[in-house]
């Protein structure tokens, strides 16, 4: 009886443990190249693509690009964005070195001034310049606000993780063949039906949500 009731509490907890996983998949095209994209959004996912979590601040694309017809085309890490329906922000994917670099950044709790009867606002910031999501408005006054921004902290040591990061990136530039890769977004806390993966200028621009 005692072992039927070890198994079944083994059991929930494998199916509880696989649930908290937060992954997807998504496809989309245009007259170019076709894009299929697996999303890992939480700690847990990140950890086993790339072999660390990222501090659980990432949420990491694994991009598989595909020419069409021979097509020359030209790939650009700045032309992937990450769009979250909870406030409408977008994010882009960040280089290895400045995610694990000898100047790496480095998240912090912040606090700031916001306007009078102005919401409070999140997001990402490097030298008061925004990277990744936020929400909030504007006004004049004494509120404050909440977020993280993320500092340079020098080291003198190579940062392993960076050599990882780059080995796993998406390769950039000209290409003919298919290639894959990992993007590293600044984003947490998000759902996965929340995300929206938008590639490319309006003309040719290529969008897809995850399931």
């Amino acid at each position: 009886m005692f072992s039927r009731v070890f198994v079944f509490v083994l059991a929930a907890a494998l199916v509880w443990s696989a649930a908290k996983k937060i992954t997807g998949s998504g496809r989309g095209e245009n007259q170019d190249l076709i894009l299929t994209v697996t999303l890992y959004g939480d700690p847990e996912s990140v950890k086993e693509i790339v072999g660390d979590n990222l501090g659980g601040h990432y949420v990491v694309a694994q991009v598989n690009v595909q020419p069409k017809y021979g097509k020359e085309i030209i790939i650009d890490r700045d032309d992937f964005v990450l769009r979250t329906d909870s406030n409408g922000e977008r994010t882009r994917p960040m280089a290895p070195n400045q995610i694990a670099g000898n100047s790496a950044l480095v998240l912090t709790q912040t606090k700031e001034s916001l306007g009078q009867g102005s919401e409070p606002r999140r997001g990402w910031s490097i030298g008061g310049g925004p990277i990744g999501m936020g929400s909030g408005g504007g006004g004049g006054g004494g509120e404050s606000k909440s977020g993280k921004a993320a500092t340079m902290e020098q080291s003198e040591k190579e940062n392993p993780l960076k050599k990882v990061l780059q080995q796993k990136a998406l390769p950039e530039g000209k290409l003919e063949n298919p290639v894959s890769g990992l993007l590293y977004f600044p984003l947490e806390g998000q759902k996965l039906k929340q995300l929206e993966l938008i590639y490319g200028a309006k003309e040719t621009r290529v969008a897809m949500r995850f399931k």
